[in-house]
């Protein structure tokens, strides 16, 4: 039985580009051609065009200079295919190339001790082992590997505290870890490294070469968990403009804009989620997700305009005619009764 990764969709995308140069890292991190090579892989990556991005990938991974920054890169775009697929159909893969990141950068450090660079891919190396295995239940591993992170991500940013690409990854962490540890966060203490890890970001916006996009999906999601809705909603609305033709962007808008209570906006950009997945759907368990929420929105519009009661029919008919695989049922279970059922 495969493993499944059992999550609803990211809330802490780390979209996050990485080169490692042997030389003079800290005169320039990201020389200007790669740079470019770097935003237009994470734009092709925000916008779910998976081929175009690993094309430059594979062009950067046959030059020495470039190939430890693509392997990096190589994982970020496994990652984003699972994603949006809900599926760990590349997880051998996934862990085979953080191991080449892995290599990598402990061999930057054998060289010079002091690389803030290869430390930056370590911890982005442990950040992404965390994520996946706190997804895939995998609790005391997440663990380890977010104080690897951590580690990792504080000497980098100790030996070059301009190096602001790392601000993304630190501050993530301090936030995420703060409002995770419930019982012990009402300190003083907690409540400064929160404020903080969010500082870290902003800065990460401002000053970072090519984690700035990054940056702001992750302050996206903090919003919505501070129920700062409208912040979340502005700037998830500016990077959907920005990157069209993605769906990371239009998931936060449209949970923002559910939790504050705009069906009317909710729906609207469900309905676009919807849409694009009808055109490859998976195994649909992204399709019941916003169905779903769909429905939600769907009735309560309905009580003043009957058009809405009549797509919530064919929504409904829809769910119910899919072929959705029994993986995929047994998982969405509640969410497919929520939308059939006749009243809320």
């Amino acid at each position: 039985m495969r493993r499944r990764i059992g999550f609803h969709f990211s809330k802490t995308i780390y979209i996050i580009a990485v080169v490692l140069l042997f030389d003079p890292l800290l005169a320039g991190h990201f020389p200007d051609d790669l740079k470019d090579c770097l935003n237009r892989t994470t734009a092709h990556i925000y916008n779910n065009q998976f081929e175009a991005a690993e094309k430059i990938i594979d062009s950067l991974e046959q030059s020495d200079y470039d190939g430890p920054m693509a392997f990096l890169f190589r994982a970020v775009l496994y990652q984003s295919q699972m994603m949006t697929a809900e599926s760990d159909f590349l997880e051998e893969q996934f862990f085979a190339v953080l191991d080449t990141v892995e290599n990598y950068s402990k061999s930057m450090l054998n060289r010079r001790c002091d690389s803030a660079v290869a430390y930056f891919c370590l911890g982005h190396a442990n950040a992404f082992r965390s994520l996946y295995n706190a997804r895939a239940g995998r609790t005391w591993a997440a663990i380890k590997g977010g104080l690897a992170a951590r580690n990792d991500y504080g000497k980098g940013y100790r030996i070059d505290p301009a190096f602001h690409d790392i601000a993304l990854g630190l501050g993530s962490y301090r936030y995420w870890k703060t409002v995770k540890t419930k019982l012990i966060n009402w300190t003083p203490l907690f409540k400064r490294e929160k404020d903080n890890g969010i500082d870290l970001l902003r800065r990460a916006v401002d000053s970072s070469e090519i984690s700035s996009d990054a940056a702001r999906a992750s302050l996206i999601w903090i919003y919505i968990n501070e129920k700062m809705y409208g912040q979340a909603i502005r700037l998830a609305d500016l990077m959907r403009r920005k990157y069209p033709y993605g769906l990371t962007f239009l998931w936060a808008m449209a949970e923002a804009s559910f939790e504050i209570g705009d069906r009317q906006l909710a729906a609207d950009i469900y309905e676009t989620i919807l849409g694009r997945l009808r055109n490859n759907p998976g195994n649909y368990y992204n399709s019941i997700e916003a169905a779903c929420y769909l429905s939600v929105c769907y009735r309560k519009l309905g009580e003043k305009n009957p058009d809405y009661r009549e797509r919530l029919t064919r929504l409904r008919e829809e769910m119910r005619t899919c072929p959705i695989p029994e993986d995929t049922r047994r998982r969405q279970e509640k969410k497919l009764k929520r939308i059939l059922k006749k009243t809320e």
